[in-house]
């Protein structure tokens, strides 16, 4: 079992970068929507923000923070429950990250790195959307990481992600 908690200096930088969308109304409907196993969207967007700013502190190389954070928080912005049976969400894996990506470009203002890590981050499922800067392969990374541990019930978050 892998446990994941946010260290303060983590902390500190996803509240720099994110508090707008942390506190957003529409944001916060994904705490409604399960993800992957019993995890819901907003605690799986956490902690792919969590896992992406890790690496890149982990890097020698440089990273823009600020996009990288609100491209992770906003990676899964689809808002519904892909789970239900509907037309609408049918090809969810393959039609959602742009569908995130139009919801985000609606209720926030991104940049094109913040766009883009959020419309590459299922790659390579879509081979098409590839993940172009270092912010969206770190992103891309961080999302396959948390969906498998998230998928195999192998992930216990700490308080502080839910």
């Amino acid at each position: 079992m892998v446990k994941v908690g946010y260290n303060q200096k983590i902390l500190s930088i996803i509240r720099k970068y994110g508090r707008d969308i942390l506190e957003n109304e529409l944001f916060l409907r994904e705490r409604e929507f399960i993800q992957h196993g019993d995890t819901t969207t907003y605690t799986h967007s956490l902690c792919v923000t969590c896992i992406s700013v890790s690496i890149a502190l982990k890097k020698n190389k440089p990273v823009d923070m600020r996009s990288l954070v609100r491209g992770a928080l906003l990676h899964d912005y689809f808002l519904y429950d892909w789970h239900e049976k509907n037309e609408y969400h049918r090809l969810h894996g393959y039609t959602h990250a742009k569908r995130a990506m139009e919801n985000a470009k609606n209720d926030f203002t991104l940049n094109k790195t913040e766009a883009g890590i959020i419309y590459a981050h299922m790659f390579p499922l879509n081979l098409t959307h590839l993940p172009k800067s270092r912010e969206a392969r770190i992103v891309c990374l961080a999302d396959k990481i948390c969906a498998g541990y998230e998928t195999l019930s192998m992930i216990d978050y700490s308080d502080e992600l839910r």
